[in-house]
Order: structure tokens, then C-alpha cells, then sequence
């Protein structure tokens, strides 16, 4: 199967911006800030806030690492997910997501995860990917939110395994969505500013509301 076009516009228009240096060796994540309200203004997107673990991987000409968010490599204790990882259509890339086991209704069951740790028997994981930091050549850190989520998106779009899903945001008003989360017992709603670039650690930029 051929690695993702370059002929994609997204793409290109990422390429603009080289940052002229070899991928990095690790990346630690972005960080949401607890609020009690919705922003009252600016450009955002909502997402589903998972109820699993913070998972960073990292591809590298075919080889795939599993990160959680201090760092530490957990590619042995994921293998199936990391081959998974491997149908990728890219070169290089760093994607920022969640591991979780969903449950019958398709919801994360936490305790699943764990579970599944604790018995060695992790087939189950699910990776929801819902940012892309780097892609080939390109760092794209510095791009808006929503020029990163477009190039995910188009990524997502080629033939990837069940065990890896893109985290989809929803055009609905916050408050109705934080009503649904709870009413759905998931752990929350996540608010990232559509305009602003990643930046590792705790960010005003990204706000969880549960």
C-alpha cells in the first residue's frame, strides 16, 4: 500500500512551515486546565474527555513507540497496538491520544483497562488519536489546532486497524454536551482553542469540563 500522498492541499500547506530538525526523541503532552464553565469566547473545539490513559506514540520508519504522559515507553506492554500503529500510512510521525477498552455500548471502561494490564492481556486496547504533532519531514506543533486535526483527519481516512480510531469533536453548544457526558457516565468534555499551536504541559488553552 503506498505511504499517505503528498498531493493532499492540507499537506501542503503544512509544509510551509520546516522546522529543519530531526523528529524528536519524545514528546511529553499537552494538559487540560479544570473548569467549572464553558469559554465564553474564541474559536473552540469540544471532544470527548476518554477515561483511559494518555498515550503518545511515536513512528519512525516503521517502528512504533507507546508513551504515556511522563514518559515512560509502554510499547511491550501494548504489542498489538503498536503493530497496529504500524499500518500508518507515514514515514515519521508523533500522534497524541487515549488508549481505552470499550465496553458492550462502546463507552471506555477504565476498569477494563486496568484489568487488562493487571492480567497481561491487552488485545482489547483501543487507541482514540485526537492530535498529530508531527508528520514525515514537517513539525506541526506550530500550526493551529484545526490545521493539525484536518491533516489527522485526512490520515485517519486511509485503511487503518479497528484498534486505532480517530477522536472526532462535536459541533454541539458545551453545555449540551457536558449534559450528555454525564447523562453517558463519561468522564468529561475536553475544550481546545481551534487557533492555537501544541504546547507540552498545562494549558489555558485546552479546558476540561465536566
Amino acid at each position: 500500500m503506498a505511504r499517505w500522498s503528498r498531493s493532499s492541499p492540507a499537506r501542503v500547506a503544512a509544509e510551509t512551515d520546516q522546522s529543519g530538525g530531526g523528529q524528536p526523541a519524545l514528546i511529553l503532552p499537552q494538559l487540560a486546565t479544570l473548569a467549572d464553565r464553558p469559554p465564553s469566547s474564541g474559536d473552540w473545539s469540544y471532544e470527548i474527555k476518554f477515561d483511559g490513559y494518555r498515550l503518545m506514540t511515536r513512528i519512525e520508519r516503521g517502528a512504533v513507540k507507546l508513551f504515556t504522559r511522563n514518559g515512560h515507553d509502554w510499547t511491550a506492554r501494548m504489542p498489538q497496538l503498536a503493530q497496529a500503529c504500524k499500518v500508518l500510512q507515514v514515514d515519521n510521525a508523533w500522534l497524541d491520544g487515549g488508549a481505552v477498552v470499550p465496553d458492550s455500548g462502546g463507552r471506555p471502561d477504565f476498569n477494563a483497562l486496568q484489568n487488562a494490564f493487571d492480567r497481561r492481556s491487552t488485545a482489547q486496547i483501543v487507541m482514540f488519536a485526537f492530535d498529530l504533532l508531527w508528520l514525515n519531514d514537517t513539525d506541526l506543533r506550530e500550526q493551529p489546532l484545526r490545521v493539525r486535526r484536518a491533516l489527522l483527519r485526512d490520515l485517519m481516512q486511509e485503511s487503518v486497524p479497528q484498534a486505532v480510531r480517530f477522536s472526532e469533536d462535536f459541533p454541539q453548544d458545551p453545555v449540551s454536551l457536558v449534559a450528555s457526558a454525564c447523562k453517558m457516565k463519561l468522564e468529561g468534555i475536553i475544550a481546545k482553542r481551534a487557533d492555537a499551536p501544541y504546547r507540552s504541559g498545562r494549558s489555558a488553552d485546552w479546558i476540561k469540563l465536566l
